[in-house]
C-alpha cells in the first residue's frame, strides 16, 4: 500500500516518533504491512512474531522497537514502541484532507437547519427542520438527517447513514456507511397481535465515537440510549432501546445489546457475543466471541461461553468436556 507521490526522508520519520535511525537516511514513498510489503515503502515490526517477516522482506525500511533482534541489512527506525507509532506514521504519511465548504446543489436542506463553515454536504444529502451541524462535518452522499438532530464539530458521516430525529451527536465522530441512529426500540407487548410500545425517547452519541457500517442503535422508549465518549462500534453491532454503553469501549463485528442494559467503561467484546437485557456490565470486563452474557456481571474479569463464565473456570470444564466421550465408554464398560 505504497502512496503516490509521497517522498519522506527516515530522519524525518525518525523525529517525528522521537526515535532514533540505524542505517542510510533513503527516502520511502509509503508505508506497508508486514505480511504485504512493496518496494519503496516502510513497514512496522511491533513484536517478536513480526521478525520473520523482516529477514526477506521487500521494505525499504523499517520501524523497530526498542530491544527486537531484528535480522536484516535494511534502514532501521528504532522506537520505544512501534505500535503507537503505527498511527503517527500513517497520519503523517496520509494525512487527512481538511474540510473545504461546499454544499452540493443536489443536497435537499430544510431553511431552518443552520450549517457551520465549512461543511462538506454531498449529493442528495437530506436535512430536516431545525438541524444543527457544527463546522468541519463532512457528510457524504444519500445520508437522510432527520429533524432537531444536533451533529457537533469535525465529525465525518458516511454515505447512506440515517439519523432519526431527535438524536445529539457529539464531535469527532465518525460514522461508516448504512449505519441507522435512532430507529425504534424492539418494544411489544406480547399476544395475538402483540402490541406496539411508543418509543419516544433519542439517542446521544458522545464525542470521539465510532460506529461501524450498517450498526444499529435504537432509539429509547423514554428517555435516552447512550454511547459514550471514545467507545467503538464494529460493523454490524446492535445497540438496544435504553442501553447505555460507558467510555472507550471496543465492540467487535456482530455483538447485539439488548435493551436497558448499564455497561461500564473500557469493556472489551469479540464477535458475536450477546447480552441480555435489564443487565450491568462492570467497568474493565472482556468477552471473548460468541459468549452468552445472560445475567449481570459485577465484577471485573475474563469470561467467555454460552452462558458465560470466568475464563478460569471456563478452561477448566472445556477440558473436563473434552473428556466426556472417553468417560462415557468408561461409564458403559462398567455397566457392562
Amino acid at each position: 500500500m505504497a502512496a503516490h507521490n509521497i517522498k519522506v526522508k527516515l530522519s524525518n520519520i525518525a523525529a517525528l516518533l522521537s526515535g532514533s535511525l540505524q542505517g542510510e537516511d533513503i527516502e520511502i514513498t509509503g508505508f506497508c504491512t508486514p505480511e504485504n510489503q512493496v518496494e519503496g515503502a516502510i513497514c512496522i515490526i511491533s513484536t517478536k512474531q513480526f521478525l520473520q517477516y523482516a529477514k526477506e522482506g521487500s521494505a525499504a525500511a523499517y520501524i523497530v522497537t526498542e530491544g527486537l533482534n531484528i535480522e536484516t541489512d535494511k534502514p532501521l527506525v528504532i522506537v520505544k514502541d512501534a505500535r503507537p507509532a503505527l498511527v503517527k506514521i500513517l497520519s503523517y504519511i496520509y494525512p487527512a484532507e481538511p474540510v473545504t465548504q461546499y454544499i452540493s446543489k443536489f443536497a435537499a436542506i430544510d431553511e431552518s437547519s443552520s450549517i457551520a463553515e465549512p461543511c462538506y454536504i454531498d449529493n442528495f444529502v437530506s436535512i430536516g427542520k431545525n438541524v444543527t451541524i457544527g463546522k468541519n462535518t463532512k457528510i457524504h452522499a444519500n445520508v437522510v438527517i432527520g429533524d432537531n438532530v444536533v451533529i457537533g464539530e469535525n465529525c465525518i458521516i458516511y454515505p447512506n447513514v440515517t439519523v432519526y430525529e431527535n438524536i445529539t451527536i457529539g464531535c469527532n465522530v465518525i460514522i461508516h456507511a448504512g449505519a441507522v441512529l435512532g430507529a425504534d426500540g424492539f418494544g411489544f407487548i406480547p399476544g395475538e397481535n402483540p402490541t406496539k410500545i411508543p418509543q419516544k425517547g433519542t439517542v446521544i452519541i458522545h464525542d470521539f465515537v465510532e460506529i461501524g457500517a450498517n450498526a444499529c442503535i435504537d432509539r429509547a422508549t423514554i428517555g435516552s440510549t447512550e454511547i459514550g465518549f471514545g467507545t467503538k462500534l464494529d460493523d454490524l453491532v446492535m445497540v438496544g432501546h435504553n442501553t447505555h454503553l460507558g467510555r472507550a469501549c471496543l465492540i467487535a463485528s456482530q455483538v447485539g445489546f439488548s435493551g436497558s442494559i448499564k455497561a461500564g467503561d473500557f469493556i472489551v467484546a469479540g464477535g458475536q457475543v450477546g447480552f441480555a437485557d435489564h443487565i450491568s456490565i462492570a467497568s474493565g470486563s472482556m468477552f471473548g466471541g460468541q459468549s452468552g452474557v445472560p445475567s449481570s456481571i459485577d465484577k471485573k474479569g475474563m469470561y467467555l461461553g454460552s452462558p458465560c463464565m470466568e475464563f478460569g473456570k471456563f478452561a477448566k470444564s472445556h477440558a473436563v468436556f473434552q473428556e466426556l466421550p472417553a468417560l462415557k465408554r468408561r461409564v458403559k464398560d462398567l455397566g457392562k
